[in-house]
């Protein structure tokens, strides 16, 4: 019997390791790239390779489509040995070319076409750049003078309206200063008639006629009475008048983090950032509006024109009652806090007792972009191939780097400390208490002193076909989760299998490819059940506790999750995978959400400026950050979650 090609045995080792799932993956992958649903439906893998062969989009030296396919099934090891083949066979071909000197000329000029195109494309770019440049100047130096001119505009309109408020205070001084010099001046006259009254009290003392002392006290009680009567008149009883004049234009107008309007002001404490929690306070010294216990509610109108009320609480008491005559001027403060969950500008404005617009406030959100990014993809330090999965403990970070083969440990800064060999590549990892690694590797549970020394290892190769994530519960016990067997493994320590969940279903306890699982802070497992679009919660036994999340386009909707990860506070952080198959509406591909432990969806986290590619495996820090594991883009991101 003849010896099979090299690229024959290929076609063989990927059929014989195709899951009836990998098949119909496979069958829809060819279907969409044109090969016709009609013919793979009943095709057998090599058939269907044997078309591809046909079609000329696979042969001796193209083998890249092949690898591609091979990787959208997630057999990255036969895409490796793919792509060796494919460079072997470029060699062979070359080889042979290179002995014929017309072949050396034809390769020759193919390749200085090849160079000319790329010198031609090279300097088309440069040349766009440029350009770019050059319109970027242009375009700022046109916003520096817009920007000039509209603070001239309002430095104009701000100095029209000091000079209006002086003139108003002014006017204010000389009516209010003529009223008081009149009310002065009476009460000069007064004091002379009271002097008077005084003369008369001498003249009584001194009077030796009874008649004419009586006619004196009846004069002198007439005088007194009017004294009397204007005393009570003139008497207000409140002080001097505090002149109080609200700017109209300051009440309007806002920078981002105060405003002023009918009463009441509202203060962002820092800069709003999306799905991150920030304190919105509102004040306000109005005696009318700060009576009984009804707190203001803040309404925030987002850039898409929806609406949500928060609630606030009291930081101040209610003021007192005021005194007769007299008016309460106790400043009122309340509380809330905001997390919004779109970027760009919103609108807050305060209502309260079926009143609205009391105080308005535009706060522009800023995008939850990456607050630390390192990594490519290459075999030196600090770069990676598909890091699948990531763990943190104290100030350390550490990285699955599947295809290099090894553990890399940085710093949360992302500063490379060190690194060890793990064959076969690991892919699920988690870091226990005392330092020790613990990784899924081909078919064990490895266990690595921090310094990278083999301690133990067990096989899963009875249990699991295909082992992926893994998280360890504080007594040592090892939780594993094979997406192709759809089930949860808990081991002891030692590696013997305490309990199986599981089955292929969308029933309680089972799974629809679950990759990845994480243990919380009372070691209930938790995992991310993918083509589920959901995640289940058990307790430390396996005993199926609740699940939440389903299938949508909404922010709180779940699209293929797949890495978790859980933090002191009992938050649940997930990544949600997305959808590469172009549904639309999928508003919340490729994203980080975060939930509360009984399932509360919190916030959801997208970068504008550098959008996750794919996902896979989390962790949080004590601070509140996440680190993120992307597969395609071969580098490691680091977000700000609480």
């Amino acid at each position: 019997m003849a010896e099979l090609s090299p690229l024959t045995r290929l076609f063989v080792k990927i059929s014989d390791s195709l899951s009836e799932e990998d098949l119909r993956n496979l069958r829809a992958i060819l279907a969409r790239e044109g090969l016709g649903r009609g013919k793979v439906e009943q095709a057998t893998p090599h058939e269907m390779f044997n078309m591809l062969e046909a079609d000329n989009r696979i042969g001796k030296g193209n083998l890249g489509f092949l690898v591609q396919v091979l990787r959208s099934l997630k057999k990255g090891k036969l895409a490796e040995e793919a792509e060796r083949l494919e460079q072997d066979q470029k060699r062979e071909l070359q080889g042979g070319k290179l002995h014929d000197p017309k072949e050396v000329e034809k390769e020759a000029a193919k390749y200085k076409a090849l160079v000319e195109a790329a010198i031609s494309k090279i300097t088309q770019k440069v040349e766009t750049l440029m350009k770019e440049l050059t319109a970027t100047a242009e375009n700022c130096e046109q916003v520096e003078k817009e920007i000039q001119q509209h603070y001239k505009r309002l430095i104009s309109k701000l100095q029209l309206e000091e000079q209006e408020m002086i003139t108003r205070v002014q006017k204010v001084n000389r009516d209010r200063g003529g009223e008081l010099t009149l009310e002065k001046e009476k009460f000069e006259m007064e004091l002379g008639k009271t002097k008077e009254a005084e003369i008369f009290v001498h003249k009584m003392l001194d009077c030796k006629d009874y008649t004419e002392a009586l006619v004196l006290r009846q004069d002198m009680e007439e005088r007194f009475n009017k004294l009397s009567l204007q005393e009570t008149d003139n008497s207000s009883g409140e002080g001097p008048t505090k002149v109080i004049i609200q700017p109209c234009s300051l009440s309007k107008v806002s920078g981002g983090s105060l405003s002023v309007f009918a009463g009441f002001s509202i203060d962002v404490q820092e800069p709003a950032v999306e799905s991150l929690p920030c304190s919105v306070t509102v004040t306000t010294n109005k005696a009318d509006l700060t009576g009984g216990d009804v707190a203001p509610q803040i309404e925030v109108t987002s850039p898409q024109g929806k609406t949500t009320l928060i609630q606030t609480t009291p930081h101040t008491s209610p003021p007192l009652a005021a005194g007769k005559g007299q008016t309460s001027r106790l400043r009122r403060v309340w509380g809330a806090e905001w997390r919004p969950q779109t970027s760009e500008k919103h609108t807050l404005g305060v209502c309260m007792g079926g009143k609205k617009d009391l105080g308005s406030l535009t706060v522009d959100v800023g995008s939850n972009n990456p607050v630390l990014r390192f990594g490519q993809k290459g075999s030196q330090q600090g770069q990676f191939d598909m890091p699948i999965d990531v763990a943190v403990r104290g100030d350390r970070l550490y990285v699955a780097d599947t295809f290099n083969k090894c553990v890399q440990v940085f710093d949360v800064s992302g500063k490379f400390c060190s690194s060890f060999s793990v064959d076969p590549g690991p892919v699920g990892l988690t870091v226990q208490t005392d330092g020790t690694i613990v990784v899924t590797s081909g078919y064990e549970v490895k266990k690595f002193s921090p310094s990278g020394e083999l301690l133990h290892k067990f096989p899963l190769g009875e249990y699991c076909p295909k082992p992926y994530g893994l998280a360890v519960q504080r007594d040592g016990r090892v939780v594993v989760a094979d997406p192709d067997k759809h089930s949860i493994f808990l081991f002891e320590a030692d590696g013997t299998l305490v309990k199986q969940v599981g089955g292929k279903g969308q029933g309680e306890g089972q799974f629809n490819v679950q990759a990845f699982v994480c243990v919380d802070k009372e070691d209930n497992i938790i995992v991310a059940d993918k083509d589920n679009k959901r995640v289940q919660v058990f307790d430390k036994n396996l005993n199926f506790q609740h699940k939440f999340g389903q299938m949508g386009t909404q922010p709180q909707d779940m699209w293929g999750p797949l890495g978790v990860s859980a933090d002191s506070r009992g938050n649940i952080v997930l990544v949600n995978g997305g959808d590469d198959s172009g549904v639309a509406g999928v508003e919340h591909g490729k994203k980080l959400q975060v939930f509360r432990p009984d399932g509360t969806w919190l916030a959801t986290i997208s970068s504008d400026g550098d959008k996750l590619n794919w996902p896979c495996g989390v962790a949080v820090t004590e601070d509140g950050h996440v680190f993120v594991a992307d597969v395609d883009d071969h580098c490691i991101r680091k977000y700000r979650y609480m």
